[in-house]
């Protein structure tokens, strides 16, 4: 109980949070090395997704618990937060792609960068109209499976939690069990070597950012039943099994990756927010982990670009592997530094 104290007090944030998105850019990094040592490190967009449902209904509840969401402000903060990144990794790659890629036409440039930006790529994506561009853009897909998810989440509080938050809390269970659902589903029912809506699916990936939601809203009333919390002690053991999990070859069935990352994520947030002072929470609070944390999403931007380039010069090697995290620790540092701060900074 004494990490909820903690978070009520912190406006919802505790070190540790920032060592999960730390966790996570490291999973989603060991599957785009050079090497590729984890075959399924897909399973980090899974603890992204879970982790902002958590903090990004953190905030809102709490705006409701003492008035009203500020839907607008709210808005203003992410583009800041997300657009001048974005925009900057975007039109860079647009410019490498028109200097060395002469076998694509402009309009096969611009069309996967404005989705981009619009937050449409998975859409395109999980409907197998794939651009020709490929990897160069085709990261920014969990990017739009968030921002379609918070196009609604602010109004569907507004809306039904403020009238009835216990009310609300059932119907977010039912769609948790819904998404769960259709996540077994996929993954058991079916044998296909891959499946574009399984992977990009902006509904086959609801699942982590509900259940992260879910988390939020019973811990803010109060409501996180004794047996919950007594899977806090288990943090350590869902942190370990993470990067388990992505080392595994599951590319037949990721919705499988998406509910068992999900609830490693649950155990582990937990875990981080119940007992912040225990060994799970201290690592995840250690200074390596929650500087990538603070770094992830500039970290996640770059780093496909950087791959593209150590491939094409080194290919699958570990010298590939050493010149790939060299470019993207400096294009990301300076991206974060020089772009991204400044400009949250200026629009806060």
């Amino acid at each position: 109980m004494a990490g909820i104290h903690v978070l009520a007090r912190d406006r919802g944030h505790l070190p540790g949070l920032d060592g999960v998105r730390g966790l996570a850019i490291l999973l989603v990094l060991g599957q785009h090395a050079p090497t590729r040592p984890l075959i399924d490190g897909f399973v980090g967009v899974t603890v992204f997704f879970c982790l902002s449902g958590f903090l990004v209904t953190t905030l809102l509840v709490r705006q409701l618990q003492t008035g009203t969401i500020a839907v607008r402000a709210f808005y203003r903060r992410r583009a800041a937060r997300l657009c001048p990144g974005l925009l900057t990794v975007v039109a860079v790659t647009m410019v490498v792609l028109l200097l060395v890629r002469r076998d694509l036409t402009v309009a096969q440039t611009f069309a996967p960068a404005g989705a981009a930006v619009t937050y449409t790529t998975s859409i395109f994506d999980w409907t197998d109209h794939v651009f020709a561009t490929k990897d160069y853009f085709n990261y920014t897909w969990s990017l739009s499976v968030e921002e379609q998810f918070y196009l609604l989440w602010p109004f569907a509080l507004l809306w039904a939690y403020r009238r009835n938050p216990k009310l609300f809390a059932v119907l977010l269970v039912t769609l948790i069990g819904i998404s769960l659902t259709l996540d077994l589903y996929l993954g058991l029912s079916r044998k296909v070597k891959y499946d574009q809506h399984e992977y990009f699916g902006s509904d086959t990936n609801a699942l982590p950012v509900l259940v992260g939601s879910w988390l939020a809203i019973v811990i803010l009333n109060g409501w996180l039943p004794r047996t919950v919390r007594h899977l806090a002690p288990w943090a350590l053991l869902a942190v370990a099994l993470l990067p388990v999990l992505a080392s595994r070859n599951q590319t037949y069935s990721p919705s499988l990756v998406i509910v068992a990352g999900t609830g490693l994520t649950l155990v582990t947030l937990i875990g981080v927010v119940v007992r912040p002072g225990a060994r799970a929470g201290s690592l995840m609070a250690s200074a390596p982990l929650r500087w990538l944390g603070e770094r992830s999403y500039s970290i996640y931007l770059w780093n496909v670009l950087a791959r593209i380039t150590a491939l094409h010069a080194l290919g699958h090697t570990a010298l590939g592997d050493v010149a790939w995290i060299a470019m993207f620790v400096v294009l990301a540092e300076v991206s974060f530094r020089f772009v991204e701060r400044p400009m949250l900074a200026r629009f806060r």
